[in-house]
Parts: structure tokens; C-alpha cells; sequence
């Protein structure tokens, strides 16, 4: 999956390369000029490629979703602060089978933790034409977890059990609920309007106190509309 998602940021480049060249009227490689407009406001919503990471850890990726606002700040044509809020579910997944009292169980464990994400991004912003425009975004993400759980499902000889453990609540899980980490990724807005963008986040902090220090790990895609 990782190499799909990088074939795909590749393939974005690719084409602004493309359009780059094509173009007669592009701007300066870095404008510091007053932007035309003020703050502007969008809609993103996309999937989530999540996991953990960490020491001797094993983990499938899960796969899940993100939606959210976004608020662009200005700084020059070519610089821009971008921020927001967004609901995102990220997390990882497992399955194995293992030898039980002479039965072959296969187990299924499954996190899935959901956050509400505000990231602080430094935005590049590269005109090809009034049509196509190239951001690349670079910052911190600070994240709060709000729900989610954990949960096994265990099934042999046609027999099957389950359990679940809520992530965030002291009386069940051991998920530290804050979440911090960098995010990088760029994009492609179309016609003004219309947004494509991949997107990396990599967890800085511990999701669980362990000695494998599991943290967060997530690639994402979205689909957006700014105002």
C-alpha cells in the first residue's frame, strides 16, 4: 500500500512538472508579494491508510477515514499558514492463528482510536496558471482522542468469542489520549475550487506507555472544496 501511495504523490509531481512546462504565464518560483485574496476556507474529506509504529512491532494497516475544515492564512502569494480541525480515525489492525488447548484459534485484534486533529502548517504555494495551483505543506499536528476502542475476536471449530475495551477511558484502556507528531504532504487545487492531496503523519508521542513505544503512524488521501 505504501508503494501505491508514493507512486501516486510521484504521479503528482509528475504533473505539475507537466503543467510547469506548458504554462507561459506561471509565476515566480517564490513570490513574496501581498496575496490576492484574505482567508479563505475549505472541506476536506478522504481515507486514512493507519498504523503503528514502533520497536519489534508487527502490525497490518487499517484502513478508515478523515473529514474536516481547513482555514488558508496568507502570508505572500508563495507562503501560507493553513490550519483546521479535523475528525479522523486512524489506529492498526492484526490477524494470526495460534495454537490453544489443541485448537488452531485464529485471532483478529483491531484498534481504532478516533481523534479530533488541529495542524499548524507552514503551506508553499506555486501558481502554474489561473487553473493549477501546487501547495506543499510542512508542520506540527497536535490530536486529542475522543473515543474509539479495542477489540479481539477469537474463532475455532466453528465456535467464536469477542471482547471489547474502550481506548480512552481510565477504567478500561491505557491510551494516553494526547497525540502530537509532524504531517507533511502537497496537493493540487484545481479551477480554484477543487483540492487533491496526499498526506503523511508521523507520530511523535507514545500512544500507550509500553516498552515498544507504539506511535501513530498514517497516510492519507482527500478530496476537498475551498470557498
Amino acid at each position: 500500500m505504501k508503494k501505491l501511495l508514493l507512486a501516486a504523490v510521484c504521479a503528482v509531481f509528475t504533473l505539475t512538472a507537466s503543467a510547469q512546462r506548458a504554462s507561459s504565464t506561471s509565476s515566480s518560483f517564490f513570490s513574496t508579494e501581498k496575496a490576492d485574496e484574505g482567508v479563505t476556507f475549505g472541506i476536506r474529506a478522504g481515507v486514512n491508510f493507519a498504523n503503528l509504529s514502533g520497536d519489534d512491532i508487527d502490525l497490518d494497516s487499517r484502513t478508515s477515514f478523515h473529514v474536516g475544515v481547513i482555514a488558508d492564512i496568507p502570508l505572500m502569494q508563495s507562503l501560507y499558514i493553513q490550519t483546521g480541525l479535523y475528525f479522523q480515525s486512524k489506529g492498526a489492525k492484526s490477524e494470526y492463528n495460534e495454537d490453544y488447548g489443541g485448537y488452531d484459534v485464529k485471532v483478529e485484534e483491531t484498534y481504532s482510536p478516533m481523534y479530533l486533529s488541529i495542524p499548524v502548517l507552514a503551506s508553499y504555494r506555486y501558481n502554474f496558471s489561473d487553473a493549477l495551483q501546487l501547495q506543499v505543506n510542512f508542520g506540527p499536528y497536535f490530536a486529542y482522542g475522543i473515543a474509539g476502542k479495542y477489540k479481539v475476536e477469537a474463532s475455532a471449530a466453528g465456535e467464536s468469542a469477542e471482547d471489547e475495551t474502550k481506548l480512552f477511558d481510565s477504567d478500561e484502556g491505557d491510551w494516553n489520549a494526547f497525540d502530537c507528531g509532524l504531517q507533511v504532504g502537497a496537493g493540487l487545487t484545481f479551477a480554484k475550487h477543487y483540492y487533491l492531496g496526499f498526506t503523511y503523519d508521523f507520530g511523535l508521542t507514545k500512544v500507550v506507555d509500553d516498552d515498544a513505544n507504539p506511535k501513530n503512524s498514517n497516510w492519507m488521501i482527500s478530496l476537498g472544496y475551498n470557498f
